[in-house]
């Protein structure tokens, strides 16, 4: 019983951990034509707000997109 446990406890970790990564490509994909300003903006604001749980996948957002386009603003 308890390795069943084990086994549905990794399945869950697996399926968190890629619901976790289809959300990040979720959330790059709908920031695409956004400037580096504007997805600081947005990240500015959900801190503001409280939306701690986006804050991760804007960021990643945010460093592709400055590492994409260099001649615009850094990444923080």
């Amino acid at each position: 019983m308890s390795h069943e446990l084990d086994d549905l406890d990794l399945e869950t970790v697996a399926l968190s951990e890629a619901r976790a990564r289809a959300f990040d490509e979720w959330v790059a994909g709908r920031l695409t034509y956004w400037s580096v300003a504007e997805i600081r903006a947005l990240d500015q604001w959900l801190l503001a707000e409280s939306h701690f749980e986006f804050i991760p996948a804007v960021r990643a957002a945010w460093q592709q997109r400055a590492t994409d386009e260099p001649d615009q603003e850094p990444a923080a």
